[in-house]
């Protein structure tokens, strides 16, 4: 498997997402990155303009409209064709132990980086996809 050098932020902080884009084309100078502040515009995006491209998906918990939690829900029901080809992390602020559980115990996601983004965390992301 190659390792994907697509990535989609979501996350309803703009500058959480400009420093997200900031670190990950540091890491990754050729990525091609989008962002959303709505997980809704986020999933919409994903069941009718997203290629057939490997991508990464950096998603926060706690959103005002829509929590990643309720976002996993509706991811779920997506074309297998699409889920497929993302590989789900969450990258949150959240302390609360309560949600690493949550997100160790769920298939979908393959792992929790707590925020701020670092281009070290990038690399070992992007290492543990390689050898999975």
């Amino acid at each position: 498997m190659n390792t994907p050098d697509n990535f989609i932020i979501v996350d309803d902080d703009p500058i959480s997402n400009m420093i997200c884009k900031t670190v990950i084309k540091k890491a990754i100078p050729k990525a091609m990155i989008t962002s959303f502040t709505e997980p809704e515009k986020a999933l919409d995006y994903l069941m009718n303009e997203l290629s057939g491209n490997r991508v990464t998906l950096l998603l926060d918990i706690n959103m005002p409209t829509m929590t990643g939690w309720d976002f996993l829900d509706s991811f779920v029901h997506l074309n297998d064709a699409i889920k497929k080809n993302i590989s789900v992390c969450i990258l949150s602020s959240s302390v609360d132990s309560r949600d690493k559980e949550r997100a160790a115990s769920n298939k979908l996601i393959k792992g929790f980086l707590s925020k701020p983004l670092t281009a070290e965390m990038i690399v070992s992301l992007m290492a543990r996809q390689l050898s999975a």
